[in-house]
C-alpha cells in the first residue's frame, strides 16, 4: 500500500499561535497513520525547488511573506498535480500574495471569540463521509471566499452574530487538489479525535490516495 508523502510547513513567524509546537504535534499524529509519511519544516526555501519530493503540502502558517521564487514554486507544484491543505491560519498568511489567496479561495476576515460551537457536516465526500456533526472549542473563522468556486463540506453557526460560516471546503487548482479546514487554534481542538480524522483524510485526499 502506497503512503502519502506530506510536508507540514509552518513558516517561522508564530505571531499568534505556537505553530512550531502545534505543527510538530500535527506531524507526529500524521506519522501515526499507516498511509502517511509526514515531514515538518520551517524552511521557506523548501518551497522553491523541493516540493517535488512530496504528494501534498499542509500549510499551518502564520502571516509570512513569499519571495517570488517561493510563491512560484508552491503554485507550480499545485498546478502540476501536487496537493495543498490549508489549515486554520493558512487563510491569514501571505497577505500580499494575491495568487496564493486565489489558489486557496479564502482570505481571513476575522473570527469569533474563543468559544464552544458545533460544526455541521454538510456534504458527502471522501473527507467527510460518515462523519457526524461535532462540537469543538476554537475560534470560528470568517472568510472572504467565493462559494461558487469551491464545494463546501462543513459549516458552523455563530450565535454571537447570527451567521453561518463555512468551515471546510475543497476544489481543484490546475491539476492539484485543494482542501481548506478552518479549525486549529490550539491543543483543545488539535487533540479532538474528529478533527484529527478530518486532517488524516484531508492529507490523503489532497495526495490523491482517497
Amino acid at each position: 500500500m502506497s503512503a502519502a508523502r506530506a510536508l507540514v510547513f509552518v513558516g517561522t513567524e508564530g505571531q499568534y499561535h505556537d505553530h512550531a509546537g502545534h505543527g510538530r504535534y500535527v506531524t507526529e499524529q500524521l506519522c501515526r497513520h499507516e498511509q502517511i509519511e509526514a515531514k515538518f519544516s520551517q524552511d521557506y526555501e523548501i518551497l522553491t525547488d523541493s516540493l517535488g519530493r512530496f504528494d501534498c503540502v499542509l500549510f499551518y502558517t502564520d502571516v509570512g511573506a513569499f519571495t517570488s521564487a517561493q510563491e512560484q514554486g508552491l503554485l507550480s507544484f499545485i498546478e502540476g498535480g501536487g496537493g495543498f491543505f490549508g489549515l486554520h491560519t493558512a487563510a491569514a498568511s501571505f497577505r500580499e500574495s494575491q495568487p496564493y489567496h486565489a489558489m486557496l479561495n479564502g482570505f481571513f476576515d476575522g473570527h469569533s471569540k474563543y468559544m464552544d460551537f458545533k460544526v455541521s457536516v454538510d456534504d458527502s465526500h471522501p473527507i467527510s463521509a460518515e462523519i457526524a456533526d461535532f462540537s469543538v472549542t476554537d475560534e470560528l473563522y470568517y472568510l472572504k471566499h467565493d462559494p461558487a468556486h469551491s464545494q463546501h463540506l462543513m459549516s458552523a453557526y455563530d450565535e454571537t452574530k447570527d451567521e453561518t460560516h463555512v468551515m471546510a471546503f475543497h476544489h481543484t487548482h490546475g491539476e492539484g487538489r485543494v482542501f481548506y479546514f478552518a479549525l486549529g487554534h490550539d491543543m483543545a481542538v488539535l487533540e479532538n479525535s474528529t478533527f484529527l480524522e478530518i486532517v488524516y483524510r484531508g492529507v490523503l485526499w489532497t495526495a490523491k490516495l482517497l
